[in-house]
């Protein structure tokens, strides 16, 4: 690491606050971009004609945009540093976002939603990278979970910010304004200096050998796997289900909304159940919680709905800072960025692609609860993957 990021690492949480909302903020809008098209589904597959199916296949189309922005960080990482690409994820989403406001085929909007998610996908390895090199080892899970408030949060305005849109303008137009809003919150973070200087590692072969050689590193790609599928797939389909279960959708939407300001509200308490209890427990807890939560959701009657959504979304928050936790103990700073934009690709590329179809094909088969409980079931297998990483952590934690 550079002499300036070994400096910054000893700040503490309080004196680095005013830097961590900095990047929080760019991390709400880049979010925001890849969950506003959840809670305008309904109206979209509306005026375009669409399944279920077909539905979850723009989902396809934004994780596989998100799965390459992420592949390709290191390399944009290595050559400019984690500022300038963080910078570059905001421009490149907002140009995509005016695209696909001015789209007029679906041909063209399909290609606008890939490119929202390429660029999108750019931002999160260099955003955790600024993080943990702006707050000192000890408090990476409070940091990390105050980052994490902005997807969180980006959960809760959608669907709100969704309704305003169909209310008042247009989906289109709001798409724009929110293009133009991630194109001057990322000309902004340029004029600053936080993450300068601070490089990744270049994707070399014998780097790459040597993480697929990792069992942690495998561990990290499929818990955020099934991380991604169960957050982000059910947030994707969450309307749709609802709205097929007799609940109007400005209802259900705003029953969406009230569950993800729940979980924002619980992702601080994530923070500190991971520095507290550490990550291998905080792990087991998330996937038992999160599995049940799913299974439920697909079971329950209709009025308990909302109450299980709560659950899900609170659920949801202690996976990320827990992980990344466990991540940033067990790989070197220098690697820490490559490992996220490798392993988290993936897991994007299934949580919105392939589990929104899967949920859309079930719902076009009439069993939409179906695909819920299996789900849940799914993610439960995720409580064999702390074990794989207490090894790594173990010596990590010898070493520091």
């Amino acid at each position: 690491m550079t002499r300036r990021t070994r400096e910054t690492s000893e700040r503490t949480l309080a004196a680095a606050l005013p830097a961590l909302l900095c990047v929080s903020t760019l991390y709400l809008l880049s979010f925001l971009a890849r969950t506003i098209l959840a809670p305008l589904l309904p109206a979209v597959r509306a005026e375009l004609g669409l399944g279920h199916a077909a539905s979850g296949e723009l989902y396809l189309l934004l994780g596989s945009g998100i799965a390459l922005g992420l592949l390709s960080n290191s390399l944009a990482a290595s050559l400019l540093d984690h500022r300038r690409a963080a910078v570059l994820s905001a421009v490149s989403t907002g140009a995509a976002l005016l695209w696909a406001a001015a789209s007029g085929g679906m041909e063209s909007f399909r290609c606008a939603l890939f490119a929202v998610g390429l660029g999108a996908g750019l931002y999160l390895p260099s955003g955790v990278a600024i993080v943990t090199a702006t707050v000192r080892a000890p408090d990476w899970g409070k940091a990390l979970a105050l980052h994490e408030l902005a997807p969180n949060l980006s959960f809760a305005l959608a669907p709100l910010l969704a309704e305003a849109m169909l209310h008042w303008l247009s989906w289109r137009v709001g798409l724009a304004v929110l293009g133009v809003l991630e194109i001057l919150a990322g000309l902004f973070f340029l004029a600053g200096r936080l993450g300068v200087g601070l490089r990744g590692s270049a994707p070399r072969p014998g780097v790459l050998r040597g993480l697929m050689r990792e069992p942690a590193f495998w561990a990290v790609v499929c818990a955020f796997g099934l991380a991604v599928s169960a957050s982000f797939g059910t947030y994707s389909m969450s309307t749709l289900y609802m709205v097929d279960r007799g609940i109007p959708r400005p209802q259900a939407n705003g029953f969406l909304s009230l569950a993800r300001l729940a979980a924002l509200f619980a992702a601080l308490g994530a923070g500190w159940v991971t520095d507290r209890l550490g990550p291998t427990a905080t792990l087991r807890a998330y996937f038992l919680g999160m599995g049940a939560a799913l299974a439920s959701l697909g079971l329950a009657p209709t009025a308990v709905l909302p109450w299980l959504l709560v659950c899900e979304a609170v659920c949801s928050v202690f996976f990320f800072p827990a992980c990344v936790a466990a991540l940033s103990r067990a790989f070197p700073g220098e690697l820490r960025s490559l490992t996220l934009s490798l392993a988290v690709p993936l897991g994007l590329a299934l949580g919105l692609g392939g589990v929104p179809v899967a949920l859309g094909a079930f719902g076009d088969a009439g069993v939409f609860g179906l695909g819920f409980v299996l789900l849940g079931g799914l993610v439960c297998c995720g409580l064999l993957l702390p074990r794989r990483l207490r090894p790594r952590l173990a010596r990590s934690d010898e070493r520091g």
